[in-house]
């Protein structure tokens, strides 16, 4: 048996589960931060309403790959996102057998399901691998349209009202929110200034809370660590912490059919539930970068059932079908991020003000 390891990073945020269930043999010890922002630990039973929110962007990775202004290279679409694992970690990504490679070339989530049930025990590392390729991105000199979205709410006094959501691993929004001078409040125990940023799949700055195994520590697909969740927004801190500290996975859903993820599932569910509640009752719902996908029900069910005017930036054929039998209006505002944004603040303006 293992001993936890203590967490000796800066902590910004974090969700605290009210119990930790462990299915391995390792022996879970409560996390004790050495510093941690105020307000920012929360019994999952017990969320804090987030008064006035009533604007949702969800967002995908053609948000991130549209941006602009983001180094170090612009973030890859799920099509391109295996071979930049491949070119970048060639010891693990770049050394799988050469058919579960053509399968996550081909697609991604199919040969992710495929390598999971084969080689369940190397995908924590794959993960953490990959966690530390999403932490490198984040806009440069304020340029990113992230940047620019945050900017314009704020000038027109809706930022105060809008919750951002998204299913990417990096952290390109959140970096933007504080270059732009606002707080960022992951797990809904912020203050009131601070902007809500779901992140619905789990993140790569995101990391299990109670439960801590070394590096040594190898499991197999099956095994579940039950936690709350940590996150971090410094890049050197996640990438030492996957490299040298732990043998866990981040808390990120795995890139495949039903989004699984071994570690805080719990948690991750919770955030997804608050989600959806959110979205039952927001006044305009934007989608932007994101393609509707009818298996993933935990995103695209409450979407559809929500009384709000949804905006979209996308396919408009993709969306069209979706939209099928949704009692509220659904607006194609534009193809791409950066040809929307004009559309996107004149609906905002007729619809809430």
């Amino acid at each position: 048996k293992h001993r936890c390891q203590r967490n000796r990073g800066k902590i910004p945020s974090r969700l605290a589960a009210p119990r930790v269930v462990l299915y391995c043999s390792l022996v879970p010890k409560a996390a004790r931060p050495k510093r941690r922002l105020a307000a920012q630990a929360l019994s999952v039973r017990h969320p804090q309403p987030q008064s006035m929110r009533d604007i949702v962007f969800l967002f995908g990775a053609g948000a991130s790959a549209g941006a602009g202004g983001i180094l170090p290279e612009r973030p890859p679409l799920g099509v391109e996102l295996f071979g930049e694992l491949e070119r970048l970690f060639p010891g693990s990504w770049g050394a799988l057998p050469p058919d579960v490679a053509a399968g996550l070339r081909a697609n991604f989530e199919e040969g992710m399901a495929a390598l999971a049930g084969r080689y369940g025990m190397a995908v924590p590392g794959l993960m953490r691998d990959m966690a530390v390729y999403f932490i490198q991105f984040r806009p440069v000199a304020r340029d990113s349209l992230y940047n620019r979205l945050v900017t314009e709410l704020a000038h027109r006094g809706l930022l105060e009202r809008t919750a951002f959501s998204t299913l990417n691993y990096d952290c390109v929004l959140e970096f933007a929110l504080l270059q732009e001078g606002a707080g960022i409040d992951y797990f809904g125990n912020g203050a009131e200034t601070q902007v809500p940023v779901w992140k619905l799949h789990g993140s790569c700055n995101m990391f299990s809370a109670g439960v801590r195994a070394g590096p040594g520590i190898q499991y197999a697909q099956g095994v579940v660590f039950e936690g709350g969740i940590e996150a971090w927004l410094d890049s050197s801190r996640v990438i030492e912490h996957c490299l040298v500290e732990t043998g866990l996975a981040p808390v990120m859903c795995q890139y495949m059919q039903g989004k699984p993820t071994t570690v805080s599932p719990a948690a991750i569910r919770q955030l997804q539930e608050r989600w959806a509640q959110a979205v039952g009752t927001a006044v305009v719902l934007v989608c932007i970068g994101v393609r509707p996908y009818a298996a993933d029900e935990h995103i695209w069910a409450p979407l559809h059932s929500a009384s709000g005017t949804l905006l979209f930036v996308g396919d408009d054929a993709a969306f069209g079908r979706w939209a099928l039998g949704r009692h509220s209006p659904v607006t194609r505002i534009g193809s791409r991020f950066v040809d929307a944004l004009p559309s996107l603040f004149t609906h905002l303006e007729a619809t809430c003000s």
